[in-house]
């Protein structure tokens, strides 16, 4: 049995609503919640009431038919440059303050010039008297019929519930006509019901919409992954399903053309609440995703799988971010996050992931059991953490992964590549595993393991179908830290590879590194003998707007501060920035940084060659309607916004 969960908590002050506190399966990546916010304002005890700051309905309905549409130009900036592609109209929600984030896009393989993104889209309502903030968040989508010059920006419709999120876009190509008017999209999602401020979460299913129209309007979404019972909560024997991830195989020689795939994690409470497993699950849908094949899990068995909560040795069944991919003979390999090998953890209980494998040669009927991609340094001992109980990197609060993705090679299907980031050339399990019962840590630093993180970007490589990898690769070792990769081939076999990097770029003396960039990396193509990446560019993905910084500011931001969940003597100040202040305080530093970044980078290399980037962007300062308890006025930073760069 594995040992006890990791858990923690920070003393209750005057300003305090809640507790913070976590367990072992929160570690794996629950969905991000606001429920944790701890200090509310003082302000005049006459005012009554909660504010979207906007004149528009707070209504789930209401939202859903909300459109709006951006251009290339001064405010929000161009494809050739790096383009605001979300909506930041005052009126009548406050979308310029509301977040946008966790993107993904796709390219109509018929037409690739139109594009499909994603983000999860908050629309926030505060109330300043208790200090709650509520939130209901639809799944964003973003349509463009002209490579990103334009852009029409709405919501997908919820099947049921209160939230949704975690966008994953595709086209489907044999069900697209030829022009992007009649393309066929696609677009996954999670769907649950929260409190909007309460901390359990219920329902748990994975749905599926689609559009006829290449992506302006969409269907009532199908259940593809059924949930039940509060599994974010107390609740025994709940289910909930995460991260899932939809692909469809395009290629017209496959004999599987047209077939959609959808991987998620299958979360399982055991009593009262507690983790069980998290197996992978797999569904499919032959008819643009109108109907759905039940669900099978296919994360299977290896003798190195001995770690377990629940389950029989073995069982490959504590995993996360399922990845499917299609080569272009119909061949899918799933590529997954798992917990259960722990003869790889240099520190016991600190539930390093390994990057696993399963692969399909019969349209997903059957899978084979998995195969070890890669053994990550990614676990609690090997990482700082944040004031909200996640894992970090050094000088940030940034909620950080480390899995990547994997994509195949279209002129050799046997060549597959996984790309993800880790701590392997940092300095990692350096403290007893005593350390782990202190987790988060204390101000300033928030890391009892004594971790420093130099994340690089890495590539493994399969020449053989998936069978066997070879050792990492390293992609990116710049100074500082690299994480949230994203990779695609372009048509010649050369691989684009995008992330966010901070470089020392804005502290290249300290510690802190309080901006970051998004980089593009292209890569060469390769033989099984080439050793070594060679990389043929790296460019910088800069936003090119009117008033927008050079760099993303991830340490002061509008929404996701740091300050609102710990009081202030709690204040991660190892994040900076260097001599922030934010008046009347003199000494802010920590005060506003980032503990949710808007994770992930999206990106899709079109059939034109193109390179289609998606992250989400925090270089524009912004004011929200929430109460600053610190200065008693609304709060400022940066927000997040949904960047575009097309090269």
């Amino acid at each position: 049995m594995r040992s006890s969960p990791i858990a923690f908590g920070v003393a209750a002050v005057a300003a305090t609503a809640c507790v913070l506190s976590a367990t072992a399966a929160d570690a794996r990546d629950r969905p991000f919640s606001t429920a944790k916010l701890t200090v509310r304002p003082v302000i005049d005890p006459g005012f009554a009431g909660s504010t979207t700051g906007g004149t528009g309905q707070f209504s789930a309905a209401q939202i859903e038919r909300y459109r709006c549409a951006v251009a290339t130009g001064a405010q929000y900036g161009s494809p050739g440059g790096a383009m605001d592609i979300s909506c930041n109209d005052a009126q009548p929600y406050r979308q310029d303050f509301n977040p946008d984030n966790e993107l993904a896009i796709v390219a109509n393989p018929k037409v690739p010039t139109h594009l499909l993104a994603g983000s999860n889209d908050y629309f926030y309502r505060i109330n300043n008297s208790t200090g709650a903030r509520q939130a209901l968040v639809p799944t964003g989508f973003f349509t463009s019929f002209n490579a990103g010059a334009s852009w029409v920006d709405g919501q997908v419709p919820m099947k049921s519930g209160n939230g949704a999120g975690d966008p994953s876009p595709a086209f489907n190509g044999k069900l697209s006509g030829s022009t992007p008017q009649t393309g066929w999209a696609m677009m996954a999602q999670l769907e649950n019901v929260g409190g909007l401020n309460g901390p359990f979460v219920s329902q748990g299913n994975v749905s599926v919409s689609w559009s006829a129209d290449g992506g302006i309007t969409w269907s009532r979404p199908t259940i593809a992954m059924k949930g039940q019972g509060a599994s974010i909560g107390p609740a025994n024997n709940a289910i909930f399903f995460d991260k899932e991830w939809l692909t469809v195989d395009n290629s017209p020689s496959s004999p599987h053309y047209g077939r959609a795939y959808l991987a998620a994690v299958r979360y399982l409470n055991d009593l009262h609440g507690a983790y069980a497993e998290s197996p992978v699950y797999l569904a499919t849908s032959d008819d643009g995703g109108r109907t759905w094949s039940t669900p099978k899990k296919i994360s299977g068995s290896n003798p190195l799988c001995t770690a377990q909560t629940t389950g029989p040795a073995g069982q490959c069944d504590e995993d996360s971010f399922p990845i499917p991919e299609v080569a272009a003979n119909g061949d899918v390999v799933v590529h997954f996050a798992n917990s259960n090998i722990d003869s790889a953890w240099e520190t016991p209980g600190e539930l390093e992931q390994t990057l696993l494998a399963v692969k399909s040669t019969d349209g997903g009927a059957t899978f084979g059991n998995p195969v070890v991609i890669a053994h990550l340094e990614d676990g609690a001992a090997d990482t700082p953490w944040s004031v909200i109980g996640r894992q970090t990197i050094t000088g940030h609060q940034i909620r950080w992964q480390s899995p990547g993705t994997i994509t195949a090679d279209p002129t050799n299907p046997n060549h597959w590549v996984v790309v993800y980031n880790d701590n392997f050339a940092g300095i990692h399990d350096a403290a007893p595993a005593s350390c782990l019962d202190a987790i988060p840590g204390t101000a300033p630093d928030y890391n009892p393991c004594r971790a420093v993180t130099n994340t690089n970007v890495y590539m493994a490589e399969s020449w053989d179908g998936g069978t066997t990898w070879n050792p990492r690769i390293a992609l990116d070792t710049s100074a500082g830290n690299q994480w949230f990769p994203w990779a695609d081939f372009h048509t010649n076999g050369s691989l684009a590879v995008a992330y966010d990097s901070n470089e020392n770029i804005a502290d290249p003396g300290g510690g802190r590194n309080d901006t970051f960039n998004h980089v593009l990396l292209t890569i060469a193509p390769r033989t099984p003998s080439s050793g070594a990446a060679a990389v043929t560019g790296r460019e910088v993905l800069g936003p090119n707007g009117t008033g927008r910084s050079a760099g993303e500011q991830v340490d002061i931001s509008v929404t996701h501060w740091a300050g609102q969940y710990v009081p202030q003597a709690a204040w991660p100040a190892i994040c900076g920035p260097d001599g922030y202040t934010d008046p009347p305080v003199t000494n802010a530093e920590g005060k506003d940084c980032n503990v949710f970044d808007g994770d992930y980078t999206g990106l899709a290399v079109g059939n034109d060659n193109h390179v289609n980037v998606v992250w989400t962007g925090l270089n524009r300062r912004a004011v929200s309607p929430q109460i600053d308890a610190y200065t008693g006025a609304p709060h400022d930073g940066y927000a997040q916004d949904a960047m575009f760069a097309r090269r």
